[in-house]
């Protein structure tokens, strides 16, 4: 009866730690929807809309790779490859002439988004699979490789990918009944897009599979002694978060009209990691607001201190990693972890 005793003690011990968490994490995803409502309200600022509405593209990026290294543990330099290639198969699609080419914008949509996770499982496979199964350093210098070789092949891509210049694309975020390409439309577009990305992540990581993912992160090899097909759920969730990558990179490129090798390359690849270490990695909040403050303060000190803006940047960075080693939102994480 006694370790029954304590093991009903520990379970309400875990619950009355983690019920206060949850109410502080509803606190803020309330503030920060209001927040985000509101702001069409209180502006008639069509532009700031439309950048705004970029980076809640970025957030959804973001909240992918959080799902692979703040959930599993998989620290990845080229998730940049599943955003930027899924805007190039746009690109490919709806302006070149070959074979059935060119097709409209929403079949080449859900064709970006599929070719992205055939992308991720082939690397899934790649990397997670056999003896040789990679992790650590392994996995992120395969990653980075992966970045390194994107670029160089979209580059060289010659007619194809368009080269240095890549591809212009003429289509439009729009139906025949409205559009939402751009301004406040894109802005409610996007909105939408981020909040469906976060609340199907949410529910994801509290399954059992998520549950699974986060033990993998903590110990993978207990895990694996536990009978659990450590590589299965690897390559799950990295095709998952490849899929949701190459939606928010086939729209981002739409909307802004031009797809480049920079668009699969290291520098993207390096910037989503600081947006989700800004907010907290395994936090799924914390990448949404990495991913839109961090974006947003530097286009603004860009625009006024000309020369400057970077240190500016890069001191503020420091700071948060030094005073909040864990993130912004980085407390979130022992709910996940209670």
């Amino acid at each position: 009866m006694q370790p029954l005793t304590r093991r009903r003690r520990a379970r309400a011990d875990r619950r009355a730690r983690v019920s206060p968490l949850r109410g502080r994490r509803a606190w803020v995803e309330g503030a920060l929807l209001a927040t985000a409502v509101a702001i069409p309200l209180v502006t008639r600022d069509g532009f700031l809309a439309d950048r705004l509405g970029k980076f809640f593209l970025f957030a959804v990026f973001a909240i992918s790779v959080d799902l692979v290294w703040g959930y599993g543990g998989m620290f990845t330099f080229g998730h940049a490859a599943f955003f930027g290639w899924a805007g190039y198969v746009v690109g490919i699609a709806t302006t070149r002439d070959y074979g059935p080419l060119p097709v409209g914008l929403w079949v080449a949509v859900p064709l970006a988004v599929a070719l992205s996770a055939l992308l991720a499982l082939a690397i899934g496979y790649f990397v997670f699979s056999g003896r040789l199964a990679l992790r650590g350093v392994d996995f992120a210098v395969v990653t980075l490789a992966i970045s390194f070789l994107s670029e160089r092949l979209a580059d060289a891509g010659g007619q194809v990918t368009g080269g240095q210049n890549g591809i212009l694309m003429n289509v439009r975020l729009e139906t025949p009944w409205f559009g939402f390409h751009k301004n406040f439309g894109f802005y409610v577009f996007a909105l939408a897009l981020l909040i469906g990305a976060y609340l199907f992540s949410r529910w994801f990581v509290g399954t059992r599979t998520g549950l699974i993912l986060r033990g993998i992160r903590q110990n993978e090899d207990r895990v694996a002694l536990l009978g659990y097909d450590v590589s299965r759920v690897k390559r799950g969730v990295f095709v998952l978060s490849g899929a949701m990558a190459g939606l928010a990179g086939a729209l981002f490129y739409v909307h802004d009209g031009i797809v480049s090798p920079g668009a699969v390359g290291v520098q993207l690849s390096t910037l989503v990691l600081l947006w989700v270490v800004l907010g907290g990695r395994g936090t799924l909040l914390g990448p949404v607001v990495g991913a839109v403050a961090l974006p947003y303060l530097t286009a603004r000190l860009s625009g006024t201190l000309l020369d400057t803006w970077l240190v500016v940047v890069g001191v503020l960075l420091v700071a948060v990693i030094v005073l909040l080693p864990a993130g912004i939102f980085g407390y979130l994480t022992r709910e996940d972890e209670g």
